[in-house]
């Protein structure tokens, strides 16, 4: 039942209640059949299920596979190596996501709320927990609304909906029963669970608790919303399978070929079977990049830190990725894109009008132009508020309204020395409050209001320090400005005062001029959505405000674009949506948390990688369906445990570091793939062109666990931390669709492996590869040049990417310590037993030398003429 629509008769009738509340015994045994009054939020931890989820993915399989593989031939050693990294990058992940989700499980737990309730006729404090429907509760202000409520009584009530309607103003609320069917916003004789009552008094009927309120409706939606896997995720997915089915292809080819010849020449036997399954094996072994889990969770651990560092925190390690792919931001407006501090920018008074400078509640700035200082003054004494700076930061106590009125007369030097005598109160049907002060001996009333109602009382008007009456003429003049100033979604204040001549009435008012202010835009948000244009990244605003407001803060960050209103939405099919969507609506206005979640599903469906910025109730069922939700730090707690990145610090700016980040991190992550793809091919390439040619493998597999797991491993785990290209943000993001490797760099990875390939090959022909008297030595040759060989291709990756050659002192550590293991490998007897290698002569050295000059030239050429081309 819509409760709004009801008269308060009626609802008491409907929750068989009355203005006396219910009997203790009936609030026990509704209790007993509806449940507690509490959300369902409760979000355990599971551990198990993260340690599991370190272990899939494609990569992971195939390596597992190799592993079994080695268990069954006995290659004991391979299966300690390969089980010592599957077990490293799962403990990686594992305590990278378990210390990240402790550290947010704080913010999950809501606080007890307390409710003065009426039971058997008497008034008593309890839990909120423990209301039924048909409860009576007492509400005044600063208290938190405790359950959805009918309200009955009211006395110049104000109740803050912010974190659930996304709107920055204290709404009026009224007993009054309402005719037309209403968003949550608009209804007026309505109080929902987890607002604030702002200023006032009331008494309402609890007619919905627990998960039946509007928040609890909004947490059930965040419970059975799908999370989506994030674009690397996917990416690396079909990576995986494609590298997986490749691996499963020239292993079958192999053996076959391998199988045919042995049968041929020496019919059928179980030793050739075996050897083909050991080079079957090699394969596994050779293709699989070991190391690549291993460095995309340390890429993401370390951009974890690095956004720590700006205040971010981060829920889970691939969602730091999905910001540097996303290419559609939406964002909602209330203290995200304005500070959700209302400011004075203007001033105005028959004679002049003035700019006002600053913003939010710190007293810095002055009035530009000469304006009445009896405008300030008023408002700075016709308030109730007050503001004071706490811990560094300017705190209001009261109605944002009134505070901004203190910070413009601050500014405006208004003094205000006065003795407030007495009030007569805002109400909602009067829109107007008068205060009787005593200034220099005589006693003045001064007014401030709604500017029509401050119309109707006032006689007169100020024009400089004259009295004019206030004809048609002055009166239209006054209402043209007002019109002015909501046209640009001002909120505007009118002021009026009286030498007091007989009794504190609100007539005969001299009408004095108009403040006009807004919750401003936070002074960063202008050029952080320059540099998202820039990168190709789309921002769309979604808040509760209306349309006059949202599209004047748009216009004034730049967010240029259609503004479609929450009533037009919901006459949309989705294929009218993103038909609007695909021509550039750009802002929402006065949207229901339904709207914002059909908003994302139609970005997603037209292909985009959406990330949803929000702090209220109402943004969390949308930060949960985006593929990287992120909640500010002020925020609720429901939007934080719908979010993948927590904002310590609300700005905008923060998200374009963030994205910043993520675009890092995946460039890094592309580049340890090339450089880690490419030797793996190469080494494929090897085995496989070896024995297509009948010849020994110039390789083993405890070389090639070696080459991937040092040569290949230790420096690219260093790429996970190398410098980001200057040009991050100015690039256009990478399409959901495309694969881990364009198709420019994966051209490159390619001839990089062939030319490598054709370089051992040949070194391990000249060394006597097919002579079984110098085969071990051939392989040494072989082995050495490989590992030398895979630092030639990373050099060649990371100059594609513009890096500058000596800005990653880890990787020039990875790139010593693999040499001068390789060296402690073929020159101390005891481990090069081990690897069946042989000493190296001079001899040997220098036709390496040679072979990987000739590999580091045409690498090189390679890399320029991809990149040329690509760049063109």
């Amino acid at each position: 039942m819509e409760y709004y629509l009801q008269s308060s008769e009626h609802t008491f009738e409907e929750l068989s209640s009355s203005p006396e509340g219910i009997s203790e015994s009936e609030a026990k045994s509704r209790l007993e059949k509806n449940g507690l009054n509490e959300l369902d939020t409760e979000t355990k931890i599971n551990k198990l299920k993260i340690l599991i989820n370190q272990f899939k993915s494609f990569i992971i399989y195939i390596m597992l596979f190799a592993l079994v593989l080695s268990l069954i031939l006995g290659e004991y050693s391979d299966a300690i190596v390969i089980a010592a990294i599957l077990i490293a990058n799962a403990i990686i992940g594992y305590y990278q996501e378990v210390s990240a989700q402790e550290s947010l499980q704080a913010l999950k737990e809501m606080g007890v709320v307390k409710a003065n309730v009426v039971r058997d006729g008497k008034t008593k404090e309890i839990d909120s927990k423990y209301l039924v429907k048909g409860d009576v509760v007492y509400l005044e202000a600063g208290d938190k609304v405790p359950a959805d409520v009918r309200i009955f009584e009211a006395k110049e009530l104000k109740v803050e909906e912010s974190a659930l309607t996304g709107e920055s103003l204290a709404v009026e609320k009224s007993s009054e029963k309402l005719e037309d069917e209403l968003q949550i916003g608009d209804q007026s004789n309505m109080m929902f669970s987890s607002t604030n009552v702002q200023s006032g008094t009331a008494r309402a009927v609890v007619v919905r608790t627990g998960m039946e309120t509007e928040i609890g409706k909004i947490t059930e939606m965040v419970k059975t919303s799908e999370k989506q896997l994030t674009p690397l995720q996917k990416r690396l997915d079909r990576f995986g399978k494609r590298l997986g089915y490749a691996v499963i292809g020239i292993c079958i080819i192999v053996l076959a070929v391998i199988g045919i010849r042995d049968y041929i020449e020496n019919g059928f036997s179980w030793n050739a079977i075996l050897d083909a399954l050991l080079v079957a094996a090699a394969l596994a072994v050779a293709a699989v990049p070991s190391g690549l889990p291993a460095v995309v969770t340390i890429a993401l651990s370390a951009g974890v830190k690095k956004l720590l560092q700006r205040k971010a925190l981060v829920r889970e390690l691939s969602s730091v990725e999905t910001l540097g792919s996303c290419n559609v931001i939406c964002s909602d407006k209330t203290g995200t894109i304005t500070q959700n501090q209302m400011t004075v920018k203007k001033a105005w008074t028959l004679e002049s009008e003035a700019e006002i400078e600053g913003s939010g509640y710190e007293p810095e700035g002055e009035v530009k132009e000469n304006v009445s200082e009896l405008l300030f003054e008023i408002g700075k004494v016709c308030n109730n508020s007050s503001i004071g700076k706490e811990e560094g930061e300017w705190k209001i106590s009261g109605d944002p309204t009134e505070a901004a009125l203190l910070v413009s007369a601050d500014k405006a030097r208004a003094n205000g020395q006065v003795k407030r005598l007495d009030e007569i109160p805002f109400n909602s049907d009067r829109k107007r409050m008068s205060v009787l002060i005593n200034k220099d001996g005589k006693e003045y009333v001064y007014t401030k209001g709604a500017p029509d109602q401050i119309l109707e009382v006032c006689s007169h008007a100020l024009r400089g320090e004259e009295r004019v009456d206030l004809d048609e003429e002055v009166k239209n003049t006054i209402l043209e400005q007002v019109d002015n100033f909501s046209k640009q979604a001002l909120r505007v204040l009118a002021f009026a005062y009286k030498e007091k001549n007989g009794e504190f009435k609100e007539d005969g008012l001299t009408f004095v001029g108009l403040q006009a202010m807004i919750d401003p835009p936070r002074p960063d948000v202008v050029d952080s959505i320059k540099i998202t244009k820039k990168a190709g990244i789309r921002v769309i605003m979604i808040t509760g405000d209306y349309k006059e407001t949202a599209s004047a803060i748009g216009e004034d960050v730049g967010i240029e674009g259609e503004v479609i209103t929450g009533s037009e939405l919901g006459n949309m099919s989705d294929e009218e949506l993103e038909s609007h969507l695909e021509k550039g609506a750009c802002v929402f206005a006065r949207v229901i948390p339904e709207h914002k979640q059909k908003i994302i599903a139609a970005l997603q469906r037209n292909g985009n990688v959406v990330a949803m910025t929000g702090d209220g109730v109402n943004d969390a069922p949308a930060l949960k369906k985006a593929n990287i939700g992120v909640a500010v730090g002020s925020g609720t707690d429901v939007a934080k445990e719908a979010s993948d990145f927590v904002l310590m610090d609300d700005s905008f700016t923060n998200i374009v570091h963030a994205v910043e980040e993520g675009r890092g991190i995946y460039d890094n992550i592309q580049k340890a793939i090339m450089h880690l793809l490419s030797g793996n091919l190469s080494e494929v390439l090897i085995i496989f062109t070896a024995t297509l040619l009948g010849w020994s493998l110039p390789l083993t597999a405890i070389m090639l666990l070696w080459i991937n797991l040092i040569s290949d491993g230790a420096p690219a785990l260093a790429l996970a931390v190398d410098p980001y290209g200057d040009d991050i943000m100015e690039r256009k993001p990478k399409k959901g669709s495309s694969g881990i490797l364009p198709k420019p760099e994966l051209i490159l990875t390619c001839i990089l492996a062939v030319i490598s390939t054709i370089g051992a090959l040949v070194l391990f022909y000249w060394a006597g590869g097919n002579d079984k008297e110098q085969l071990q030595l051939a392989q040494t040759t072989a082995f050495t040049y490989v590992v030398i060989s895979e630092f030639i291709l990373l050099l060649a990756v990371r100059s594609y990417f513009s890096i500058p050659i000596f800005t990653n002192k880890w990787l020039w550590l990875g790139v010593g310590v693999s040499l001068v293991l390789q060296v402690i490998l073929i020159y101390v007897p005891a481990v090069r037993d081990i690897f069946e290698l042989e000493m190296l002569g001079s001899r040997e050295w220098m036709a390496i030398a040679i072979t990987l000059g000739a590999v580091a030239v045409l690498s090189f050429i390679t890399k320029t003429i991809i990149k040329k081309k690509t760049k063109g």
